[in-house]
């Protein structure tokens, strides 16, 4: 199975054949195209509604590690992991690190909201009653479904499944502690 969607192996061939050009072939069109693409590869993003009543964007969490993981109100997985997620994001969350939760209910807000309350869920509530938000990661494997990004908003790794606390701290401690990169400037002569 090929891992790559069909925008991720045109966004990699697109940079290459811009890599691999010399500067006098690079034309405005191919650098347009390739800030366009770095955004894409920079990382997903959309907005959705949350249970605060703000809009939010994964882009808002850029320059922090961010924890976003899907789930719905029919799911028992997803109940379960529910108590491991408050403790890591009420233990991290002054470190730095971003939680989000998107609930799928297609009911939206009148199921989610009692289920929260009850659950006494601490970390933000997004809205996504449509499932759109999936399409940028490929679509869902199932549920629960984690993701875990870096600071430049890239996805380090990702879980199927109900995990416990230790799991995703490792992978949250370790990019805490690592430095964040910076992209390297386009340059048009060749010079680094």
């Amino acid at each position: 199975m090929n891992w790559m969607t069909p925008l991720a192996r045109l966004t990699i061939g697109s940079v290459l054949a811009l890599a691999l050009s010399t500067p006098a072939s690079i034309s405005s069109e191919d650098l347009a195209q390739a800030a366009a693409i770095a955004a894409i590869v920079a990382g997903p993003d959309f907005e959705l509604l949350g249970l605060d009543g703000k809009r939010h964007h994964l882009a808002d969490a850029r320059g922090k590690v961010l924890l976003v993981n899907f789930w719905a109100t029919w799911c028992t997985a997803c109940r379960s992991e529910i108590p491991d997620l408050n403790h890591l994001y009420n233990e991290l969350s002054a470190d730095g690190v971003v939680m989000y939760g998107i609930s799928t209910d297609v009911e939206g807000a009148e199921k989610v909201v009692p289920y929260v309350e009850k659950m006494g869920v601490d970390y933000p509530i997004l809205l996504d009653p449509e499932a759109k938000s999936p399409a940028i990661f490929g679509g869902l494997e199932g549920y629960p479904m984690t993701y875990i990004f870096d600071r430049e908003g890239l996805i380090y790794s990702s879980y199927l499944g109900a995990q416990v606390d230790g799991i995703f701290r490792a992978d949250i401690e370790y990019l805490l502690r690592a430095e964040a990169s910076e992209p390297a400037p386009l340059t048009l002569d060749g010079s680094h």
